[in-house]
């Protein structure tokens, strides 16, 4: 998956919030330097996949095949 930055996202998975103890938006490894994995972060999104305090781009999610 990637970003509208065309910074590529890995292990993307359901955020939880221990706060509300339930389970809110996604997060997940943002390649910030291509090819070299010792440049990862970690970043979040909400439910629609907008960005939530980081500058990394909203979640390109792909259209479903009907």
């Amino acid at each position: 998956m990637k970003t509208t930055k065309g910074l590529k996202v890995s292990g993307l998975q359901k955020a939880f919030s221990t706060r509300t103890y339930s389970y809110r938006g996604h997060s997940g490894r943002v390649r910030v330097m291509e090819g070299n994995p010792y440049h990862d972060d970690y970043a979040k999104w909400d439910d629609s996949g907008k960005a939530f305090n980081h500058d990394y781009g909203d979640l390109v999610f792909k259209e479903s095949r009907k």
